[in-house]
């Protein structure tokens, strides 16, 4: 795709001869392209739990899960910057919230009542709220070119979340799931942003693992009734810790190439990756869970693709 490449221009570089490093924009391009997979598959799983997991326990196991298996490898870096950790509490309590809390429960509730291609397609809104947010609260500014892009991209998602139909918005037909999953998305963007505005000196990988206790807090109360209400079913008790694993393990390595990604691209361009999610889910959707394409999903992926196209270099106008 055009932005992929654009990303990739300085390989052709002198300093991307033969034997040299590797650019840090083509590694955070890699990155992020490997987040954007790696979380589709996330997707997948939040589909296939619907019948099994609720969606806060769900959570809360998956990062309870995923912290124990961080902190082996940053428990040192976190003891030895103790004392910021300390001064910036708040943000690594909004960081937990918005991400381990909000994002993923509305994710996986929202993926409960919809299909994964549509889920997908409404992942690639992010860029755009990023992109919205990173105006507001970093005075980020971005070419006409750039805008007309988004424009574009975001009739695709409405033509998704409408189902090809404007009635369905005028009317307030709209899937309940796609509107949860659409609040999930924008709690994401929120985050990511909070990644640029205020940056730490601690890894990807630490700062998700200081930030997992609080969405873990935030999250308890919820879990707690799920569980009181009935829970995981025994039926279902091996499935589910698959479940809880393989989201535990490979969505969480995607958080922390996507925040490196972030670091060097910055939250506007790296949340364009994200629109490749509708590409890799409508995969894994059709071969996996035997889901069917309709013609507004194929429109709403084209007119994705055709936002993509458009997007330039980070000039300003």
């Amino acid at each position: 795709m055009a932005f992929v490449a654009d990303t990739l221009n300085p390989l052709r570089s002198g300093a991307a001869r033969r034997g040299a490093p590797m650019a840090p924009a083509t590694l955070a391009a890699l990155a992020l392209t490997g987040a954007a997979l790696l979380w589709s598959g996330n997707f997948l799983a939040g589909r296939m739990a619907a019948d099994i997991l609720p969606p806060a326990t769900f959570s809360a196991a998956r990062w309870a899960f995923a912290l124990l298996l961080l902190l082996p490898f940053t428990f040192r870096e976190i003891r030895a910057n103790a004392g910021e950790l300390k001064r910036r509490w708040p943000l690594w309590m909004a960081a937990g919230v918005l991400n381990i809390a909000v994002f993923t429960v509305l994710i996986y509730a929202g993926l409960a009542h919809t299909s994964l291609v549509n889920g997908s397609i409404i992942g690639s809104a992010a860029p755009i709220l990023v992109g919205l947010l990173g105006w507001l609260m970093l005075r980020e500014r971005t070419s006409r070119r750039a805008r007309l892009a988004l424009g574009v991209s975001t009739l695709g998602v409405a033509l998704i979340v409408t189902r090809g139909d404007i009635g369905n918005l005028t009317g307030l037909a709209l899937n309940p799931g796609d509107l949860v999953l659409f609040g999930g998305i924008s709690a994401f963007a929120l985050y990511a942003v909070l990644l640029k505005r205020f940056p730490g000196g601690l890894s990807a990988a630490a700062a998700l693992a200081v930030s997992i206790p609080f969405g873990l807090v935030a999250l308890a109360p919820f879990a707690a009734v799920e569980i009181a209400q009935g829970g995981i079913g025994t039926a279902h008790a091996g499935e589910a810790a698959l479940l809880i694993a393989y989201t535990a393990i490979f969505p969480t390595i995607g958080f922390v190439l996507w925040a490196r990604g972030v670091a060097v691209l910055g939250p506007t361009r790296a949340g364009q990756f994200l629109q490749l999610m509708p590409v890799f889910g409508a995969v894994l959707a059709v071969g996996l869970l035997g889901e069917s394409l309709q013609i507004y999903h194929v429109a709403g992926l084209a007119l994705v693709a055709a936002g993509l196209a458009l997007r330039d270099k980070r000039v300003t106008a």
